[in-house]
């Protein structure tokens, strides 16, 4: 079993993996099943199985990798690669080692889905200052980089009301998704998965 810990905060184990698909796989499901060509955004890496679950989507033509911690990177390289199936080495994946929050505030770029999974959830922040992607003002900068009928979808360890509040009020539409964790003993593990279109 492998485990990520970042800034003294666990983010997450190897046996996360069924939530950290999830995340791509109900967010893509909402986008038409003739809708091409699909750009895709994975905030973290974590052990690569978010991103190795959106390439798995035919309609994937590019996903742009957002990674703060070059070490994440290089034990998905390194380490990992095996248990994704080294989904950093496909031709469609480009990846950037820069804070999720300046990436965004610095593209232009219009994606069919943002994946986020670079927390715990609004309430359990890896980075103090990611708190600006969970207000008001970063919903609204996260919505003004999806193209038209795009969607968000972000993992969380809980449900917060107030942020999925906050999430319905940007967006319009919005909603959790509940996914089961199982760990190395068979207890389960509740996460969350938040997806927002406008």
């Amino acid at each position: 079993m492998f485990e990520i810990i970042y800034n003294g905060v666990f983010l997450m184990a190897s046996y996360n993996e069924p939530s950290a698909r999830a995340l791509a796989e109900l967010a893509l499901a909402r986008l038409p099943a003739t809708r091409a060509n699909l750009h895709i955004l994975v905030g973290g890496l974590g052990m690569g199985y978010t991103l190795a679950s959106t390439l798995d989507d035919p309609r994937v033509d590019r996903v742009d990798v957002v990674e703060i911690e070059r070490l994440v990177i290089d034990w998905n390289r390194q380490y990992l690669s095996v248990l994704a199936g080294a989904p950093l080495e496909d031709p469609r994946t480009h990846l950037y080692e820069t804070d999720l929050v300046t990436f965004l505030s610095d593209t232009q770029e219009a994606y069919d889905a943002l994946l986020l999974d670079v927390d715990n959830g609004p309430g359990w922040l890896a980075i103090d200052s990611n708190h600006r992607l969970y207000g008001c003002a970063g919903l609204e900068c996260l919505k003004a980089r999806l193209a038209a009928g795009g969607v968000l979808g972000i993992w969380s360890a809980d449900v917060s009301p107030d942020f999925l509040k906050r999430l319905t009020a940007v967006f319009g539409h919005a909603g959790a998704e509940r996914v089961i964790d199982h760990t190395p003993e068979g207890r389960e593990i509740e996460a969350t998965i938040y997806l927002a279109h406008g």
